[in-house]
């Protein structure tokens, strides 16, 4: 930032502002904010700041690009007239001059068959016609010259400083209004678009909040209601690009901070959400939907009892946020307090009977408690509310596998897999249901599927175990090594296994 001294009070290190266009103010020729508001009060309206000029220039700029275009215009249809009337003049001379040839070749009968042309000039009618047409050009060439000659002498005003005021405030009254216009347009496309958003229409609403930005791009609003819509499309990155867009314009809007950092947790930047929660949270402190998330990217980054006063932070502003109560159930199931997050899943199921991940994460609870028929008839209910949730199939599977109801586990554990063939955890309960059943080479499939996904030392432990049912002792050695050396917690157990080899 430039300083500068102000030319009316001599201060130091104030910041020049503006300068006076009244010429018969002898106080400054350029000020700061405190001379403009105390000194210049007799005529304020003639005080001038830089930043209003530079919107005046930028829109003269702008006008005088749609003039020339205007201008352009004009001289190309001119032009193309004028082409015209030559081609015509250059044939009828043509013709005459042919029925000329005619006349003196003594060719009487050709010359009779175009007499009427003759006729026709001789009448003078055309000579009158185009007579006009020359008069009414004559007229529209002297109000081109016109124009040029204000044209000229309104430029040589400004660069000389002595433009007529009355025509500045006309063409700012202009721009105003133009300005006006586009702003109407561009709030009448974004209500369509958030129409759009609301009916799940979010491809749609794309379109209405671009052509709204084309009219009027620095409304911050729109920027985030654009940045929910690419969210929900899962275009992570570009939402961000839209919210900071949003915070470059509000810096202190809380909910393109909040937004942005549920962005960046969907792309697994834990850290840097938590920042824009801070940041929203910072602004507003009652910002409930940021503690929550923040809580929740904490949860990711495993760092659950920092998670749990973020949770509780957004159920003291909202008791009824059943997602801050699902996450801080999540939050204590890791901590093994499973007790405490049974009452939190409840409660969120309290207020929200239809979150399919609360009943999932309560069945797991359940389970974790050894309570496999509660947690069953859980999963079935986050199942009924959700039937594409392959986590809630696959926890019923395993928890069937724990009632040794194996052929139903392996039912629910192929819709998880049909679901999402990502499902590492599907093919180890499977691949153990199998093992159950005494299907030893159908298991060690489903082992291999888990661990071409994700190499976990309970699988390799799991594995083991079918090769050696099969009699593959040395295969079945190597893997329970394996396990060991990948940090196993069933070393004991592995250990007996190895010492029978």
């Amino acid at each position: 930032m430039q300083f500068f001294r102000c030319t009316y009070l001599g201060h130091e290190n104030e910041e020049i502002i503006g300068f006076c266009l009244n010429q018969t103010c002898q106080n400054a020729t350029q000020y700061c904010y405190e001379c403009l508001s105390n000194t210049h009060s007799d005529h304020l309206n003639d005080c001038i700041r830089f930043a209003i000029i530079s919107k005046y220039i930028n829109q003269f700029i702008q006008i005088q690009r749609e003039q020339t275009k205007q201008f352009k215009e004009i001289q190309n249809e001119l032009t193309n007239c004028f082409e015209q009337i030559f081609k015509k003049i250059d044939q009828n001379n043509k013709i005459l001059e042919s029925m000329n040839q005619k006349l003196q070749n003594k060719e009487f009968l050709s010359f009779k068959s175009q007499i009427n042309i003759l006729k026709l000039h001789y009448s003078k009618e055309k000579e009158k016609q185009i007579q006009e047409q020359i008069t009414q050009l004559n007229n529209i060439n002297s109000a081109i010259k016109i124009i040029l000659r204000d044209l000229i002498k309104w430029y040589d005003q400004i660069i000389s400083g002595n433009i007529n005021k009355t025509k500045i405030e006309e063409v700012n009254r202009i721009s105003q209004v133009q300005n006006q216009q586009r702003m109407q347009e561009a709030k009448r496309l974004f209500i369509q678009g958030q129409k759009l958003v609301n009916e799940g229409k979010f491809k749609e609403a794309l379109i209405k909040f671009d052509e709204s930005i084309k009219q009027f791009n620095q409304d911050y609003i729109i920027y985030v209601w654009k940045g929910f819509a690419l969210d929900s499309l899962s275009n992570f990155q570009e939402a961000i690009n839209c919210y900071d867009k949003a915070i470059e314009i509000n810096p202190n809007h809380d909910n393109a901070w909040n937004n942005k950092g549920w962005a960046l947790n969907c792309l697994n930047k834990f850290q840097e959400a938590i920042y824009c929660y801070d940041k929203a949270i910072e602004i507003n402190p009652n910002h409930d939907y940021a503690w929550n998330n923040k809580g929740l990217a904490l949860n990711n980054l495993n760092r659950y009892q920092e998670a749990i006063e973020c949770l509780d932070k957004a159920i003291q502003i909202d008791s009824q946020d059943d997602y801050a109560w699902n996450n801080k159930g999540f939050a204590l199931r890791k901590l093994n307090r499973f007790q405490e997050a049974l009452e939190c899943y409840e409660r969120a199921n309290e207020i929200n009977p239809n979150q399919d991940s609360a009943w999932n994460n309560k069945g797991f609870a359940l389970k974790k408690m050894n309570r496999f028929q509660e947690a069953v008839e859980c999963y079935d209910k986050a199942i009924q509310i959700n039937s594409k949730n392959d986590m809630a199939w696959n926890n019923k599977g395993s928890a069937l596998n724990n009632l040794n109801r194996f052929q139903e586990a392996i039912e629910s554990l192929d819709q998880s897999i049909q679901i999402n063939s990502k499902n590492n955890f599907a093919f180890e309960n499977k691949g153990f249901a199998l093992h159950q059943l005494k299907e030893y080479q159908k298991a060690i499939e489903c082992y291999d599927l888990d661990l071409s996904l994700h190499v976990k030392p309970v699988t390799l432990k799991l594995k083991a175990d079918a090769l050696l049912e099969l009699g593959k002792k040395s295969e079945a050695k190597k893997l329970y090594q394996t396990a060991l050396q990948k940090g196993s917690n069933e070393k004991d157990y592995i250990k007996k296994q190895l010492s029978k080899l």
